[in-house]
């Protein structure tokens, strides 16, 4: 089905640096494939071979042969190859550009010269495999980044490609569409699709794929039966082992909060997000915010510096309400670090882009500027343009040019995503750090076992309204867990929470 031979790659403008090189593999009809390896390891570029849009996209130089079905590549269009080769990009907001959930969906079928009834049979089909039944007359940019997620999967799903490639599926999913999503792979894979999926969070495909590649700067390290890869996983710190967490029995201390949100209402489109949200932020935290998808977690903490403004209740900061102050007034007090990074950059190179913040606080100003790229890692990438850059890679650049601006509470929106184990691990003990210096944190994440390592209070979320409040340990005795928002692992309420796997792949 898919032989890549000597493949060699470069990106335009890479400064000759080569994002694969001597890249050999065959992939056959029927296989389930986990493509694995870290942040900037060359698997969304060897994705973007898959489907034609290298070269035919991207450009850059490109060496060696690749073969789908038999066919070169090189002589077919990334048109002729859509429907042999469904791609879900790791980016969801690259993919979907129609005014609704249905027409998103459509628009695949449309493109094949599918009849009207069977498209309408499909849409519905589809939707309802994935669970987005609910969403179809929504526009997909007021929605989540899970249930955009979703959507982009249904696009790519419902025209059935023999090939289905997908960069990260299960990024932004809460438990509930990452089990989902699973079972649809697995059924697709029982009835012959060859599937190769791209993905971080390791455990949750390894035991369904039947083979696993693992990928290190741009070379291919490992290729194998997924049981064999347990080694080089761990080697390559793709499976996180994260420090000691909070002690979550220790009580907080009583202190004026330093954000309070009191009976917040919003609504998009006439569609209620918050029901009146009410909420404290305290000093000496880090504040996990979770829940389900589509829950209002990202709504919720744009109010917090003026980004959205509530239609109904108040924020206060340090015992002022904000009133109409907005983001750029609150950015050097409240610094967030968005869900899709893209959306926060505005310069061409990463160097310019933490400066930026840099400039907010000017003080020792070099020498954090040396601290932030060694803690992410960005030595290499200051002179590349962060729209250029992996998803993964983005995110770091993204949260280091928030923390550059020395705010009093950072705000990260699932900085988890597309980070590898490596990465993790750091971003933990840089936010237990961070927190011993007076920086409050608030995380929003579906990663539970992140959570579960660096914070010391948890705030749950569903439906717009908060459900839940306190560590871990009380909250297994509340109903959160029952309304699926939360699961207990290993038998012992509150002992740890995943939605992967236990504590034994863990440094809990």
């Amino acid at each position: 089905m898919i032989r890549l031979s000597n493949i060699h790659y470069q990106y335009p403008d890479s400064n000759g640096a080569r994002a694969l090189k001597g890249i050999d593999l065959v992939v056959n009809k029927g296989e389930y494939l986990l493509l694995c390896g870290g942040s900037g390891s060359g698997k969304s570029t060897l994705g973007y071979l898959l489907n034609g849009l290298i070269p035919h996209f991207f450009g850059g130089a490109l060496e060696g042969r690749v073969s789908i079905l038999g066919r070169n590549t090189a002589n077919l269009t990334v048109g002729d190859l859509f429907p042999t080769v469904g791609l879900v990009f790791q980016n969801t907001d690259a993919q979907l550009f129609n005014s609704t959930v249905e027409n998103e969906i459509a628009f695949s079928l449309e493109s094949l010269g599918r009849p009207a009834p069977e498209i309408q049979k499909e849409i519905r089909r589809t939707a309802e495999a994935v669970g987005i039944v609910h969403l179809l007359d929504r526009s997909p940019t007021a929605l989540s980044g899970g249930e955009k997620r979703l959507v982009a999967i249904a696009s790519v799903l419902c025209v059935a490609p023999p090939i289905l490639v997908l960069d990260e599926p299960l990024a932004h999913l809460d438990r509930q569409g990452s089990e989902r999503v699973r079972k649809i792979l697995c059924s697709l894979h029982r009835q012959g699709t060859t599937v190769v999926v791209i993905e971080q969070r390791v455990e949750a495909i390894l035991s369904d794929a039947t083979r696993c590649v693992v990928m290190d700067r741009g070379r291919c390290l490992f290729d194998g039966l997924p049981r064999a890869a347990g080694p080089v996983l761990l080697d390559q710190h793709l499976l996180p082992r994260y420090p000691a967490g909070p002690d979550f029995e220790a009580a907080e201390p009583l202190m004026e909060p330093l954000l309070r949100l009191q009976n917040i209402r919003y609504e998009i489109d006439h569609h209620p997000i918050l029901h009146d949200v009410s909420l404290q932020v305290r000093p000496g935290e880090i504040l996990a915010v979770v829940g389900s998808n589509g829950s209002g977690k990202t709504t919720l903490i744009r109010h917090f510096n003026g980004l959205l403004r509530p239609q109904g209740g108040e924020v206060i900061y340090m015992g002022k309400k904000i009133g109409r102050a907005g983001p750029s007034r609150m950015a050097g007090r409240i610094g967030i670090s968005f869900q899709n990074p893209n959306d926060q950059f505005f310069k061409n190179s990463v160097a310019d882009e933490l400066k930026i913040g840099l400039r907010l606080s000017p003080e020792g100003a070099e020498e954090r500027f040396r601290e932030l790229c060694a803690l992410f890692h960005l030595d290499e990438l200051l002179d590349r343009s962060p729209y250029r850059l992996s998803e993964g890679q983005k995110k770091r650049v993204s949260v280091a040019s928030i923390l550059a601006m020395g705010p009093k509470l950072l705000v990260l929106d699932e900085p988890t995503v597309g980070q590898d184990g490596r990465f993790l691990e750091a971003l933990a003990g840089c936010l237990l750090s961070l927190r011993e210096t007076g920086v409050i944190i608030v995380v929003v994440t579906h990663d539970l076992e992140f959570a579960l390592a660096t914070a010391s209070r948890w705030v749950v979320v569903h439906g717009g309204r908060v459900v839940g409040t306190g560590t871990p340990r009380e909250l297994a005795r509340e109903d959160v867990i029952h309304m699926g928002v939360l699961r207990p692992m290993g038998g012992v309420p509150g002992e740890v929470w995943s939605g992967t796997g236990g504590p034994e792949n863990r440094g809990h």
